[in-house]
């Protein structure tokens, strides 16, 4: 048993919702924990509680908070959402859905509560009732950034690029998005015949990797064309064919008669469907390191990187689960794999069984030089996969259930990239049914 608070728990809730307002979340945490476990009939801090676990990266504990507080007060549709957008970051969707769904039905006008549950519908695959969702509620509310921006998502998963790429604009609306304005007259997809066009990074290695296709587009428009990039990818986009110069990003860049962010490239471009993927490979790699020749016997030089981002939402895949990849002998994996999670080799012993390259990939130029020496790769960090199709490199991709609106929802191929073929989890759970197909496919002839 805890001891007895040693202040009242108005004055503790206040102390918290003070902490709140001047951004102290730990304080606030501390003190929402203190009257839960002073008052565990409190459902309002319960619920508050969940909240801050929630946003700290402990949707579990968030969970254990909502449920709590639902068990105290059933019919608090605000908890529901909070409790349905936990479990919908768990992947535990059908469980979100049904808390979701009574959310909506206890205030039906509730526009945040429609608009989580139709998030939830987009990644239960369910896109074009999502689609209809978010579209009555960006009736209601023209002016909501967010809405907006998560219609240009779902129709983006629904192959709709003219109306995708237009509404992806919406993206520099967002709070959370830094916009960066540039002097001098912004592009908008007018001519650009003999004019110098800058463009501008704005967001992760995934994206440049993917847009920079964009670049040639551009420059048989005639433009001469500056890109701004991040160092990391300077040497690799020092290949790209139509390219006048490169400047390290918020290093100042030469003279422009206009600039545009490169991911707006799409949407001044006029892209649709039947314009990708376009020239592929449209990247080359520098000269770099050099893998060992394979030994005798060798059928196959694999790439393996089974690690990405974990936010937004978790792009990695257990180590363990594709260990069985690695009981053919005639296939030598070598692990392309960045970051704290190449620990995974030596903990699990794979370090005796694939060659670990991560010493040798200083930027990513020395990754695309050794994937050039690669059969294939097997990846499901998305910036690695853009890299491989950028390459025209031969590469399977490991998808969650909830994957990017890159990879839609249903197929097996990519209209960005013609090299690459995708295996999805059949539900969020389902790790062994991809690599059993990948499995079945590395055993394939040819």
């Amino acid at each position: 048993m805890g001891t007895s608070p040693d202040v009242g728990a108005d004055e503790r809730y206040g102390e918290a919702m003070a902490a709140l307002r001047s951004g102290d979340f730990a304080r606030a945490e501390s003190a929402l924990a203190h009257i839960v476990r002073a008052d565990p009939t409190n459902a309002v801090a319960h619920a508050d509680l969940g909240v801050l676990l929630r946003r700290r990266g402990l949707p579990e504990a968030a969970v254990a908070c909502y449920r709590r507080a639902l068990a105290l007060c059933p019919d608090r549709a605000g908890t529901l959402s909070n409790l349905g957008n936990a479990l919908r970051e768990l992947g535990r969707l059908a469980e979100a859905e049904a808390v979701l769904a009574r959310a909506v039905a206890l205030e039906p006008d509730g526009v945040g509560f429609r608009y989580n549950l139709a998030l939830l519908l987009r990644d239960r695959r369910r896109t074009e009732e999502a689609l209809a969702m978010m579209e009555a509620l960006l009736e209601r509310e023209p002016d909501n950034a967010e809405i907006a921006w998560d219609i240009a998502l779902t129709r983006l998963y629904l192959d709709d690029f003219r109306r995708g790429f237009a509404g992806y604009e919406a993206r520099e609306r967002l709070p959370r998005m830094p916009r960066r304005d540039f002097p001098g007259e912004r592009w908008r997809g007018d001519a650009v015949a003999g004019r110098t066009v800058l463009l501008v990074s704005e967001q992760g290695f995934g994206d440049a990797l993917q847009f920079a296709r964009f670049v040639p587009f551009l420059a048989r428009r005639g433009a001469r064309v500056v890109l701004e990039c991040l160092p990391e990818l300077g040497a690799l986009f020092a290949t790209l064919p139509g390219l006048a110069a490169i400047v390290p990003k918020g290093a100042p860049p030469p003279p422009y008669d206009v600039w545009a962010p490169m991911a707006s490239l799409p949407h001044l471009l006029g892209i649709a469907w039947t314009d990708l993927p376009g020239p592929c490979p449209y990247l080359s790699a520098p000269p770099g390191p050099r893998l060992l020749p394979p030994a005798p016997g060798t059928r196959l030089t694999a790439g393996l990187v089974w690690a990405g981002k974990t936010i937004p939402r978790d792009r990695s895949w257990p180590l363990e689960t594709l260990l069985p990849l690695l009981a053919d002998p005639s296939i030598a994996w070598v692990s392309l794999q960045h970051g704290p999670r190449g620990s995974d080799l030596v903990r699990l012993g794979a370090d005796r069984l694939v060659a670990d390259a991560a010493p040798a990939l200083g930027s990513f130029a020395d990754t695309a030089a050794l994937m050039t020496q690669l059969d294939l790769i097997v990846t499901i960090d998305t910036a690695t996969a853009h890299l491989a199709g950028a390459l025209g490199r031969p590469t399977y991709v490991l998808l969650r259930y909830v994957s990017d609106w890159r990879w839609g929802n249903e197929r097996d191929d990519s209209p960005w990239y013609p090299t690459l073929r995708l295996f999805r989890q059949s539900d969020p759970d389902d790790f062994a049914g991809p690599v059993a197909r990948i499995a079945q496919a590395l055993a394939a002839p040819g």
